[in-house]
């Protein structure tokens, strides 16, 4: 069961399948069988995660801005 379930643009849920580890290629091929990725989502990517990288900065300190401010840092 997921405890964060979502409805919105399933790019948000690709953008968090490897937030914290490496996933091997197949899994982004197997979602794409099943449904495209629209081109330019590995350039969005870190925008879609700045509201996790919040919650991780707020919980576990701030040894995790550097990610917080690097995604950031490429959208202003």
């Amino acid at each position: 069961i997921d405890p964060a379930v979502y409805y919105g643009n399933p790019e948000m849920d690709l953008a968090f399948i490897d937030y914290f580890h490496p996933v091997p290629e197949d899994v982004f091929m197997g979602y794409q069988e099943l449904m495209p990725i629209d081109p330019g989502f590995n350039e969005r990517r870190d925008l879609w995660r700045v509201p996790a990288c919040l919650a991780v900065v707020t919980v576990e300190g701030a040894g995790h801005l550097d990610k917080l401010i690097n995604a950031i840092r490429k959208y202003l």
